[in-house]
Order: C-alpha cells, then structure tokens, then sequence
C-alpha cells in the first residue's frame, strides 16, 4: 500500500480514538455522526478510483454488450466480461482483445449458469422486539438484529442460435428472469419478451434505495411484456408494454438518453394503470465516469388520477438519490449515497432521507464483502407515532440507524 493509504488509515484511526474520547464527555452522538458522515460524503470526491455497470461502459467506450450477454446490460458476462471481472475490473497487461474476440464467436456457449449468493447480518441501533418488525428479503428494515438470506439467484443462458438469447433465472423458488433476447439488429436494436426487470433510468442492484423503493421499482422488481431497445450513435433508447403489477396489460415504459464523452443523461416514463386511476411516474438521471471516480444522480416525480399535468403543483410525490463511488484499491471500493422520498407533497412531515456508506472488499476472485452504514436522518414534523402503521416507515423516520454486514459469492 502507498504512502497516501497509509496515512488515509492512520488517520481513520486517530479519528475513531478521538470520536471515542468525545462520546465519554458526552458530547451528543448524533453531533459526531454529522461530522462523521460530512466527513465520509467530502472523501468520496477524492480523484481514486469506478465499479462495473454503466460507467464502465463509458468508461472502456464500448457498448454493454461487449461485456454482457444480454445488450442491455447486467446479469451473466461473456467471455470478454470474465476476464474483465477476474482481473477487478481492469484488463490484464497481455489482454489480447482480438484474440478473445475471435475465439469468443467461434466457440459460442451454448449454455452458461451463474449463482448469486448474498447472505447479510442487520444490526440495528435500537432493537425493540415489542415492534416484531423482521427484515425479508424485499427490505431491510427491522427492529431486531437478524441474520438473513438476501439472495440465492441461479440463473441460465441459453445461445439458441446466432441471435436468439434465452434467459431463466430463479431465487430462493421465486422466478426473476424468464425471457428470450433477439438480436434484430445487432447495438441498434433488441427485442425482449416474457418476465423482465422494468428498464427504468438507472439499472440499480440495491433495491432499498428510498425513492425507488417508494415507488416499487427496486432491483427485484418484475412484469411481464415485452421491451425494445438499442442506440444509435450518442443516442440510446428503449420502450416497453407490460402488466401493470403484474395483473393486466396497462402498462407502458420509454427511456430517451445520450452519452457525451463521460457523461450518460436521460429520461425516463412510466405509465400504467393497476388499479381504477392511472400512474405516471418521470425520471431524469445522470451518471458520469472520469479518472475512475464515478458519480450518479436521479430525480423522480409522481401523479395519479385524471391528472394529465406534471404542473407543480399537480405532482403529488417526488424523490431523489444522488451518490459517488471510486476504487480505492483494485480489491476496495469506497461509496456514499444521499436518498430523499415525500409519499404525499400534502402530508406535511412523512418524508424519508437516507444517507447510506458502504465499503465492498473483493477478497477473492469470486466473492466480497460488504459493510453498509445507514444513517436515517429524522423527521421532526413526523405524525404521532401511533398514526404510522408501517414499523419500517415509522423507524426511518424516527432516525433508527442500521449497520448491515453483507457477504456475497458469485460463479
């Protein structure tokens, strides 16, 4: 380790030292938490280090389908995205890209698999069994110290023919993925149909990030239906028709971006109508790459009804995250997100903030750890208590933090 490591960790010690120096003269913890996490949030635009999804894309210049099998990203790589991946995220010296492209499309796989195992251990700041709030796997939110099984993904691609993707994949007895892929024309366009995840603004694999947990857009979100998409040059873009909540076919979803240089940027759609009234919900987002430091950021907004507006004051919820993340080392990534969610605009007081750290730890070639912090800043405009159903809602507004120890092994 370099100089600058060294001295990054001896002062993250002397820090700890002194934070635990302060406490017993009681000056308050929440005090030294804000200083702890303005602390952090300052460090993440460092010039480091970037993770794999789509700064990487920007970052090698090349399409996700240079390292994925599906071309829109995400899921099982091919033989490029191993090497790619085995190396942590960087291509060996001797890496002969032709070469392995070559041998890439003459022998193709047939089939591949691949299991994602994610067990985590939550720690809550305040534990009160009297709430019986247990974690599952669609959220993290507990009032009790829990050991739990995130995720035990299997998941199988089939190459039916040049063209042709099949895609199956399955979690703990649930079925995720269930779609075939079509090349109709190769970058410019695909076709995908069966059960997907929606493509809304930016592929995200946390599915506890506020705002899209709010709108029920999280990572394990899927419909059925079907998606198109592709780009053009700078220009990126996709469409889909899908069950609405999955029970009828109301639902309707378009993506318009482009890629300058290091910076991605677009708009998301969503229209659909699960219940009596139509929902629509927008989104802008950015992501940007540069000296291997990655930040990204997403603004969405929500109405429902007749409403056909997006006027001001016809919006009836809205939420955001903004975040960055840089590789300290090639095994070590840093990151640190702020995240906002207000269900109702005419509800003074039930709004979410989240500011979640996180360090990932690559300490084999296929597996890491995980240490997340979440700081749930509270609402002092709250409702009474006993007006809050929801024990998972009530917690992050009342600022219960949680420490969550993720493992998690990948083949």
């Amino acid at each position: 380790m370099d100089t600058h490591s060294n001295n990054y960790v001896k002062q993250i010690c002397y820090t700890t030292e002194r934070l635990k120096y302060l406490e017993v003269f009681s000056i308050p913890l929440s005090f030294l938490r804000l200083v702890f996490i303005v602390g952090i949030a300052l460090s993440l635009f460092l010039p480091m280090g970037a993770e794999a999804r789509p700064e990487f894309a920007t970052e090698l210049d090349k399409e996700c389908s240079f390292c994925h099998l599906d071309p829109a990203g995400g899921g099982p790589r091919n033989r490029i995205g191993e090497i790619f991946e085995e190396n942590y995220f960087e291509f060996p010296e001797d890496f002969d890209m032709e070469a392995v492209t070559e041998e890439a499309k003459e022998v193709v796989k047939q089939l591949t698999t691949s299991l994602d195992f994610q067990t985590a251990f939550i720690k809550t700041t305040h534990v009160d069994e009297e709430q019986n709030a247990i974690a599952n796997c669609s959220s993290c939110h507990s009032s009790v110290d829990r050991f739990l099984l995130m995720q035990a993904e299997v998941t199988f691609n089939a190459q039916a023919s040049e063209h042709v993707r099949l895609t199956l994949s399955n979690n703990v007895g649930t079925t995720m993925n269930a779609f075939a892929t079509v090349d109709a024309i190769p970058k410019h366009l695909y076709v995908k149909v069966g059960q997907f995840r929606l493509p809304f603004a930016i592929k995200q694999k946390d599915h506890n990030i506020l705002v899209r947990e709010g709108y029920g857009l999280g990572s394990n979100k899927r419909d059925v239906g079907v998606e198109l998409g592709g780009s053009a040059g700078k220009v990126f873009y996709n469409a889909a028709a899908f069950n609405a909540a999955n029970a009828t076919a109301k639902g309707g979803l378009g993506t318009l971006g482009a890629q300058l240089g290091p910076v991605r940027a677009g708009i998301s759609g969503i229209f659909e109508k699960p219940g009596e009234d139509w929902e629509r919900l927008i989104g802008a987002f950015l992501t940007a790459s540069y000296a291997g430091l990655s930040i990204e950021g997403e603004f969405n907004f929500g109405n429902s009804g007749e409403i056909t507006s997006f006027a001001s004051d016809a919006i009836d919820s809205k939420g955001y995250y903004v975040g960055a993340k840089y590789r300290v080392l090639p095994q070590l990534t840093l990151s640190g997100r702020y995240g906002l969610f207000d269900p109702d605009r005419t509800v003074k007081g039930d709004a979410s903030q989240r500011v979640t750290l996180s360090a990932q730890y690559n300490f084999m070639e296929n597996g890491a750890i995980s240490l997340f912090y979440w700081a749930n800043l509270a609402n002092a405009d709250r409702g009474e208590d006993d007006t809050i159903s929801e024990k998972g809602t009530l917690r992050q507004l009342q600022g219960t933090d949680q420490i969550i120890l993720m493992s998690r092994f990948w083949f």
